[in-house]
């Protein structure tokens, strides 16, 4: 399942995946590594616990060829710790601006895309600076967004309570629990200059996600007006349709929608769409 599952995320996707038992996070490690390497991405681990060289001789006993990925550069292997915790302390806007930087060195270095994979359990120990781990999740889907690179972030249900776990599950666009279903994410939001394209589903359990984007919309984009596709969003809330009116309102006329299906359309315009000028 797990597998099968991994080969369907894309470059733009960004999943909090729990997991319950240390054979769930090797099959989902092992999965997501061999795709990154197949695919001529760069592959970046994050690996619970203090020692590097354990998690790269697990790679290599889950049938990864390692050594060479790792010579040519393609394959980074670090701890969580290492990568999260410099001088025991988490410092959530440096991590997010090394995220950038990750994103544009592999581009820069002529790879397909980025393959990040990172165990986030230690936010659920007593970590200065941990409390803005949700923060940090949110603004990781503006690095995302543009349909580059794409990630997993590992979070172990032994380890982090409910309250962390709904607060990491909601800054993420599709959460995987105990079960994962043999679907597509729920939601993928890929953006580009002129355009934020939505897909799936959006309700409460991403609505952290979509709002950090739709926040800094106009930011991150570089045209005049920007357009909303809502051709591929099959349901989406009324919070969900609140925030997009939100948006078109601060945009002061940049904003557009298009393709939305019927019954969003309707929503869009009981929460006050059609009073926003050019929003519809």
């Amino acid at each position: 399942m797990e597998a099968s599952l991994v080969d369907r995320l894309k470059p733009g996707d960004h999943v909090c995946w729990t997991y319950a038992s240390d054979r769930a996070r090797r099959e989902v490690t092992g999965a997501y590594v061999r795709a990154g390497l197949r695919d001529h991405h760069r592959v970046v681990y994050f690996a619970d616990g203090p020692d590097r060289d354990a998690a790269v001789a697990g790679l290599a006993a889950d049938g990864i060829d390692v050594a060479p990925a790792l010579r040519a550069g393609q394959l980074q292997v670090m701890t969580s710790a290492a990568a999260y915790l410099s001088r025991g302390v988490f410092d959530a806007g440096q991590t997010h601006a090394r995220w950038n930087a990750a994103v544009r060195h592999a581009r820069a270095e002529g790879y397909a895309g980025l393959h990040a994979l990172g165990d986030m359990s230690w936010a659920a120990g007593a970590v200065p600076g941990a409390d803005r781990i949700g923060w940090f999740e949110q603004q990781l889907n503006r690095v995302f967004a543009d349909g580059y690179g794409m990630a997993v972030c590992l979070y172990d249900r032994r380890r982090c309570g409910a309250d962390l776990l709904t607060r990491v599950a909601r800054a993420h666009p599709y959460t995987v629990t105990a079960r994962p279903p043999d679907r597509e994410p729920l939601l993928r939001m890929v953006r580009n200059a002129a355009c934020l394209r939505l897909s799936g589903e959006a309700d409460l359990s991403n609505r952290d996600s979509l709002a950090t984007l739709l926040g800094h919309l106009l930011e991150d984009t570089t045209t005049p007006a920007v357009t909303i596709d809502l051709a591929d969003l099959r349901f989406a809330d009324a919070s969900t349709c609140e925030l997009i009116v939100d948006t078109g309102r601060s945009a002061h006329g940049r904003l557009r929608t298009r393709g939305a299906r019927p019954q969003i359309h309707r929503l869009l315009t009981m929460v006050g769409a059609a009073a926003v000028p050019g929003l519809l």
